[in-house]
C-alpha cells in the first residue's frame, strides 16, 4: 500500500495548492524504539509517504504526532506503515483539523462548546441491521448532532455533536426513549476512542514495560542453564569433579555432553529470543532503509552463534566455541531495555501526575421541579457545559467553572506549584484538578474535557517534552549514520586481525586472554596458535565486541531524558515550557531580558490618583461632567486593558459624587474601537450646547470620543489643554497621563478637536521586581524596559527598579522591531570560568582558545521578552524566548513558549536557572555518550593487546553497552534532585 501511495505523491503535491484538502492529526503510541536511529527511520519512512504533511516522533514518550490528508492516508494506514517497520503502533487519537484551528492545534471555539466533539456510547438492544438504522435516525434527528456512526458488532455508537447544543446525557436519554439503553463512554474532543490520550499513552508505556520484563524473564530460562554449564561446570569446577566429568564425557566420539547441551540451549535462544531482533532488523533494513540497534545485536549474536558452529564442526568438537556469548548478549540487551523502560516511565512521571489530578467523578445538582434538589454522582467525562456541580470539602474540582454559591479555600498547586490556599467566593473562577480544602461550594461548568485548563496543561507539557533542541538534532543525525559506521569498523577489525594472525603477529598470550567468557572441552588446548581456527576465532570475537559495545542509544537519550525531567520539574514549579527543549536551550544562554512595564514589572492594577476637567466647560454646560463620565465609562468598559479598567473603576466608585443634572444626550457609542498601544475611540452624539461651548458650529451633532495617550490625541489633531504645572507634577511623580478628547466628525475645522479632561494613573511596582532585576544584572544579563507608556512614567519606574535601559512610548508594532534591534546589536562574550581562574592566579600561559576576552563580541544577542498584554504578543514571538506571566491575556499566553503560572517574577529566575542546569546535564550526557564510544570501540577492537596483553570479551562489551545507556538515564533522573532556590 505504501508503494502505491508513493507513486501518487507527485500528483498530490502538484495539486496541493489547487484544492484544499482537510488535514487530520493522528497521535500514535509507538513502542519498540530503542535509539535515535529508530526515530529518524520512522520520520523518514512515514514522512516520505503521500499525504503526510508533518511527523514528529518522540523517543521518550513513545509517541508519534502525524498530520496527514485523510483522503490519501488513513489512520489505519499510518499504523500499518509503522508496524511494517517492526514497531508496535496503536492509534491514540485522530481528529480533523478545521480551517479556523491554529497551527498549534488550539481553538477558541472549544472553550465555548462551539467546536464539534466525538462521544462514544454503548447501545444495548440492537439485534439486526434495522436496529442500526433506527438508532442512526434517532441520533441524526437530535439538534446539535452532526453525524452518527452505529456499529452492530461492537454495540457502540460514535456521535459527533456540539456540546453547547446537546450533551452526552441528553443523547443517552434520547436513545432510552427510543427503546435502546445507551450508556455514555465519555466525551472526547479529539475523537480519542472515548479516553484521555495521555492516559492511553501512559498505559501503553506500562504495557511495553511489562512486555520488556517478560522478555527478560524468558531470556533467563536460557541464560541461567548456560551460566551453570558454560561458566561453572566447564570453567570453574576442577576436572576431577564428578559432575564436570559427566558433562565432559564425549558422545559420537567427538562432542562432549556440555557442548551438545550448550548448542541446544543456544539454538533455542537464537530461535525464540533472536527472532525478535531478526524481525526488527529485517524491517528496519528492508522496509525503512535504515539501520538501528537491533541490526547490531542481530549481527553480533548471529556471528557468535554461527562462528561457534563452524569452529566446533570443522574441528569435530575440539574447536573454540562461544555459544554463551550470543545468549548472554541477548539477555543483557533485554535487561537493559527493561531497565530503560522503567527509567523512561519515571521521566514521564510529570505527565502521569497531571493526568491523575483529573477526578473521575463529579456531583451533579439536579432540580426536581418544586420538590427540591438531588445530588447524582456522574463520571467527570459526562459533565456538560452549564451543569451545576457541588464540590465538597476534600474533593478535587471536576472541571473549570465559576463559583455560584459558597466560599472556600482552594489549593492551586497544580497551577502555581505552591500549596498556598486561595480564597474562592461567589463569582470566582475555579480550575479543574485543584483541591477544595475547606467548605462545600457549588459551581457552574464553563469548560470540559479537552477544553479544560488541566487538559491544555497536559497537552502543553506533552508537546514540550517532544520538541527537540538543536543539539539533539545534531545527535540524531550522528545516530542515523552510527550503525553503518560500526558495521564497517567491525569488518575492518575482523580483516585486520585475520591478516595479523596470518602474518604471525598475534601472541599466544592474546589468544589465551579470550578464554574469559568462552567454553572449552576438557583437556583440550583450543587456543593453540597452531590450530587453523584460532586466529579466525580471535578476530571474530574482537569484531563481535566492536558490534555490541557501540551504543547509539546513549546518544539518542542524552537530550530527551534530561528535557523530559526538566520540563516536568518546571511544571511542578508552576512554569509551563511550551517550547520544550528548544526553548530551554535558548534560555540557558540568554544575554538580555526585556520587560514590559504594566502588568509585568508592576502589579497591573493601576489606580486614578488625580484628574483634571476643563473648568470652562463645566460652567458652560450643565451636567457636562456626568455626561462625560458616562461616555468614558461606557467606552472603557469595552476594554480589558489595565488602564481602561482603572478608569472604569474610578468613575464607578465616584459616581455618587458626580453631578446629578440630567444628561442632555444619552452616551450611545457608535463604532467603538480599541487601538492597541494608543487608546479607545468611538463616535458619540453631542448636543448643540456642547458643540457651541467647544467652539464648533451648531450643526455638529456627533463627535469622536478619544481616550488614550497624549501623543495619539495630538496625532488626531486635538489640542492638549492641560495646565503645564499639572503636567510637570504628574511627570515628576511618574504618573501615567490619559487624555480625554472630543473631535468633530464629518467637518474640517481649523481648530479641530480638543482635550476636555485628563486623568493621572499610578501603578504599584511588584515587590520582588527590584530584587529580580538586581539578580539578573548580577548574572551578567542586560535588563531593558520596553513600554508603551509615557517616557516620564516609564523612567520613574525604571529608577525605582534600577533599570538603566528604557525605551518608552513604543507602539505594539514597534516592540517586535525593538526586540530585533536588541538581537542584532550583539553582546559581549562573558569570560568563562577558566578565564576567571587564570586571571586570579596569574596563569597567563593558558592557550588563547581557553582565554576568552570580555572585549570580544558575539554578533547576535539572545533576548528574552517578558510581557503580559495583547500588545506584547508580537514581541514575545520575535524574542528568542518569549515569557508570559500567568495573569496576562490569552493572546500573550498563546504566543509565548513559556508561561509563568505563579504571580511572581521569581519564577523567571527559577526558569533561567533550571534551563541552565538542564542543558549543562544535556551537554554532560553528550560528552559521556560520545567519549564512551570514542574510547570503548578501540578498546573492543583490541588496541590494548600490545600494552596489557588482554582485550575485551563480547559479554563484557555487552554489559558496558547497557551501562552507557543506564548511566545517561541515571544522570538525567538526578535532575529530580534539583530544588528551587528560595529568594
Amino acid at each position: 500500500m505504501s508503494d502505491q501511495l508513493r507513486s501518487h505523491k507527485n500528483v498530490i503535491d502538484s495539486n496541493h495548492d489547487k484544492t484544499h484538502v482537510p488535514e487530520t492529526e493522528t497521535i500514535l503510541s509507538v513502542t519498540g524504539m530503542t535509539c535515535a536511529a529508530c526515530v529518524n527511520g520512522i520520520e523518514k519512512h512515514v514522512g516520505g509517504m503521500a499525504g503526510i504533511s508533518s511527523i514528529k516522533v518522540d523517543l521518550m514518550t513513545a509517541q508519534a504526532i502525524v498530520r496527514h490528508s485523510g483522503l490519501y492516508m488513513s489512520t489505519n494506514g499510518l499504523r500499518e506503515a509503522i508496524e511494517d517497520m517492526g514497531f508496535d503502533a496503536m492509534i491514540i487519537s485522530s481528529k480533523l483539523l478545521s480551517k479556523s484551528e491554529k497551527s498549534d492545534g488550539s481553538t477558541t471555539d472549544a472553550v465555548l462548546g462551539d467546536h464539534p466533539v466525538d462521544s462514544w456510547f454503548t447501545v444495548e438492544g440492537m439485534t439486526c441491521g434495522s436496529c442500526v438504522a433506527v438508532v442512526t435516525s434517532i441520533l441524526a434527528a437530535l439538534p446539535g448532532v452532526i453525524s452518527a456512526d452505529v456499529q452492530l458488532l461492537t454495540a457502540q455508537a460514535s456521535v459527533k455533536h456540539l456540546p453547547c447544543k446537546i450533551g452526552v446525557r441528553e443523547i443517552a436519554d434520547a436513545l432510552g426513549d427510543g427503546g435502546f439503553q445507551g450508556t455514555s463512554l465519555g466525551i472526547d474532543e479529539d475523537a480519542e476512542m472515548a479516553s484521555d490520550p495521555s492516559a492511553i499513552a501512559l498505559k501503553n508505556l506500562q504495557k511495553h514495560r511489562r512486555t520488556a520484563a517478560i522478555q527478560f524473564g524468558w531470556s533467563l530460562l536460557f541464560a541461567i542453564p548456560m551460566l551453570i554449564i558454560a561458566m561453572i561446570i566447564d570453567m570453574a569446577l576442577p576436572k576431577s569433579n564428578p559432575v564436570a566429568q559427566k558433562f565432559h564425557y564425549k558422545v559420537f566420539k567427538s562432542y562432549s555432553v556440555s557442548v551438545i547441551c550448550i548448542f541446544f540451549i543456544a539454538t533455542a535462544a537464537q530461535i525464540s529470543l533472536g527472532w525478535y531482533f531478526y524481525k526488527h532488523a529485517y524491517k528496519s533494513l528492508v522496509r525503512a532503509k535504515a539501520a538501528n540497534m537491533d541490526v547490531l545485536i542481530a549481527l553480533g549474536t548471529t556471528a557468535a552463534y554461527v562462528g561457534s558452529i563452524i569452529s566446533v564442526t570443522m574441528q569435530r568438537g575440539a574447536g573454540e566455541q562461544f555459544f554463551e556469548t550470543a545468549v548472554f548478549l541477548m539477555t543483557f540487551v533485554l535487561l537493559g531495555r527493561w531497565l530503560e523502560s522503567i527509567a523512561k516511565g519515571r521521566t514521564v512521571s510529570a505527565v502521569e501526575a497531571l493526568v491523575k489530578m483529573q477526578p473521575n467523578d463529579a456531583l451533579l445538582v439536579r432540580t426536581l421541579g418544586n420538590t427540591g434538589e438531588t445530588l447524582e454522582t456522574i463520571s467527570a467525562r459526562q459533565i456538560q457545559l452549564g451543569d451545576l456541580l457541588q464540590v465538597n470539602n476534600g474533593m478535587r474540582v471536576p472541571c473549570d467553572g465559576v463559583v455560584t454559591m459558597g466560599q472556600t479555600d482552594v489549593d492551586e498547586a497544580l497551577l502555581t506549584g505552591e500549596s498556598v490556599p486561595v480564597v474562592k467566593t461567589q463569582g470566582s473562577v475555579v480550575t479543574g484538578g485543584t483541591l477544595n480544602l475547606s467548605q462545600s461550594i457549588r459551581m457552574r461548568a464553563t469548560a470540559i474535557n479537552g477544553s479544560s485548563t488541566l487538559s491544555r496543561i497536559v497537552k502543553l507539557v506533552r508537546e514540550a517534552q517532544s520538541n527537540k533542541p538543536r543539539i539533539q538534532e545534531v545527535a540524531d543525525r550522528v545516530a542515523s549514520r552510527f550503525v553503518p559506521f560500526v558495521v564497517l569498523a567491525s569488518l575492518i577489525v575482523l580483516i585486520a586481525w585475520v591478516s595479523a594472525g596470518a602474518a604471525g603477529h598475534i601472541k599466544h598470550q592474546w589468544l589465551e586472554s579470550k578464554k574469559m567468557g568462552t567454553s572449552h572441552s576438557m583437556g583440550d588446548d583450543t587456543s593453540d596458535p597452531e590450530k587453523p581456527m584460532a586466529y579466525g576465532i580471535f578476530a571474530l570475537l574482537n569484531a563481535i565486541s566492536v558490534l555490541v559495545i557501540a551504543c547509539p542509544c546513549a546518544l539518542g537519550l542524552a537530550a530527551p531524558t534530561a528535557i523530559m525531567v526538566g520540563t516536568g520539574m518546571a511544571a511542578r514549579f508552576g512554569i509551563l515550557v511550551k517550547g520544550g527543549g528548544a526553548t530551554m536551550e535558548a534560555a540557558s544562554s540568554i544575554d538580555t531580558v526585556a520587560f514590559d512595564k504594566t502588568g509585568t514589572l508592576t502589579m497591573g492594577k493601576p489606580a486614578v490618583v488625580d484628574c483634571h476637567v476643563d473648568q470652562a466647560l463645566l460652567v458652560q454646560i450643565p451636567g457636562f461632567k456626568a455626561w462625560l463620565n458616562a461616555g468614558i465609562f461606557a467606552l472603557e468598559s469595552l476594554s480589558s486593558h489595565p488602564l481602561a479598567n482603572a478608569l472604569s473603576a474610578y468613575i464607578h466608585e465616584n459616581g455618587a459624587n458626580a453631578s446629578t443634572d440630567s444628561v442632555k444626550v444619552a452616551p450611545h457609542l457608535i463604532d467603538p474601537k480599541e487601538l492597541p498601544g494608543r487608546g479607545m475611540q468611538a463616535t458619540i452624539r453631542i448636543s448643540t450646547e456642547t458643540a457651541l461651548a467647544l467652539g464648533w458650529p451648531a450643526h455638529v451633532m456627533q463627535a469622536q470620543l478619544l481616550i488614550g495617550k497624549d501623543e495619539w490625541v495630538k496625532e488626531e489633531g486635538c489640542v492638549i489643554e492641560i495646565p503645564p504645572r499639572t503636567r510637570a507634577q504628574w511627570a515628576d511623580s511618574g504618573y501615567t497621563p490619559v487624555a480625554i478628547a472630543l473631535k468633530p466628525t464629518g467637518h474640517e475645522l481649523k481648530d479641530g478637536g480638543r482635550t476636555v479632561a485628563a486623568f493621572a494613573l499610578s501603578d504599584q511596582v511588584r515587590p520582588e521586581a527590584r530584587d529580580v532585576v538586581a539578580r539578573l544584572r548580577k548574572r551578567g544579563i542586560d535588563v531593558w524596559m520596553i513600554s508603551g507608556d509615557h517616557p516620564s512614567a516609564a523612567n520613574a519606574i525604571a529608577r525605582i527598579l534600577g533599570i538603566d535601559n528604557v525605551m518608552a512610548g513604543v507602539l505594539p508594532e514597534q516592540k517586535s522591531e525593538t526586540i530585533r534591534l536588541l538581537q542584532q546589536r550583539g553582546c559581549d562574550k562573558k569570560p568563562n570560568m577558566t578565564t576567571a581562574v587564570a586571571g586570579k592566579f596569574g596563569l597567563r600561559w593558558l592557550p588563547s582558545f581557553l582565554n576568552f576576552s570580555s572585549s570580544r563580541r558575539r554578533p547576535y544577542a539572545r533576548v528574552a521578552m517578558v510581557g503580559d498584554g495583547v500588545n506584547d504578543a508580537p514581541a514575545l514571538a520575535q524574542a528568542d524566548v518569549g515569557i508570559a506571566v500567568g495573569s496576562g491575556t490569552a493572546a500573550a499566553m498563546e504566543t509565548a513558549p513559556v508561561l509563568l503560572m505563579r504571580p511572581s517574577l521569581y519564577s523567571l529566575l527559577t526558569f533561567l536557572d533550571l534551563s541552565t542546569t538542564v542543558f549543562r546535564r544535556v551537554k554532560l550526557n553528550f560528552v559521556w555518550a560520545s567519549m564512551y564510544n570514542i574510547v570503548c570501540i578501540p578498546i573492543a577492537a583490541g588496541i590494548l593487546y600490545p600494552v596489557i596483553n588482554r582485550g575485551l570479551p563480547p559479554v563484557i562489551a555487552g554489559l558496558l553497552m547497557i551501562a552507557s545507556s543506564l548511566t545517561v538515564m541515571a544522570s538525567s533522573l538526578s535532575l529530580k534532585l534539583y530544588r528551587e532556590r528560595k529568594y
